[in-house]
């Protein structure tokens, strides 16, 4: 049993030394991957209940609509990322997301919402997915590898503990903040939150450094 254990923890060991960059790729993937949760249990009640589809229109936008539509620009993702590089291509899917939450936020115009809402939503998920598997194999040795990924995994189920969590809190507790007028609804104080997720990405990926600027140190 005490040789199991410490099996177990060396499993966990190997990630001392671990570079700055991966803890860093952690973060990210829980950021976004909360954002993405929080995002995925509002989407339908904000599209039948915010925005006037029925429960029929507002389950085959989601279904059958924006899951293909960010399946699609997965797979168009890493073509990107070669181009432009992984720091880069972070930065503009984080961009379009905020972008795009922030219209999801604010708009109660259907035709708005979904083509400067719903659609570059997708895109900007689709380009996190890739780019985060792409990171954590650079950033991790041989040896870290298999950890960092069973990790990056864990902490999707965290995330979506965690959106589970906010999302509960959110609408069961009712409430009611004015800006200047704008009385967001519970769907849209989620897409609020989602949104807050997003922006403390910027300052998170700035601090990723290039391959070039870790070969200097």
């Amino acid at each position: 049993a005490e040789g199991g254990l410490r099996g177990f923890i060396a499993k966990f060991t190997v990630l001392k030394g671990a570079q700055r960059e991966l803890w860093l790729t952690f973060l990210i993937k829980f950021l976004i991957y909360t954002a993405y949760s929080v995002t995925n249990k509002t989407m339908i009640l904000w599209l039948s209940k915010d925005l006037g589809f029925s429960d029929q229109a507002a389950g085959a936008l989601v279904g059958w609509v924006w899951a293909p539509a960010m399946t699609v620009f997965t797979l168009l993702a890493g073509s990107l990322t070669d181009a432009i590089g992984l720091r880069r291509t972070f930065f503009l899917g984080v961009a379009i997301c905020s972008f795009a939450r922030s219209v999801m936020v604010v708009t109660t115009i259907p035709s708005l919402a979904l083509i400067c809402g719903v659609l570059p939503l997708a895109v900007g998920e689709a380009l996190g997915t890739p780019v985060l598997l792409a990171a954590t194999r650079i950033y991790s040795t041989t040896r870290q590898r298999s950890i960092a990924f069973s990790i990056i995994y864990s902490i999707m189920n965290v995330g979506y503990l965690v959106a589970g969590v906010v999302f509960d809190f959110v609408r069961k507790s009712d409430f009611h903040p004015s800006f200047f007028g704008f009385a967001p609804t519970p769907h849209q104080q989620l897409f609020m939150v989602s949104l807050a997720l997003e922006i403390v990405l910027f300052p998170t990926i700035y601090f990723l450094r290039s391959r070039q600027e870790r070969e200097r140190q």
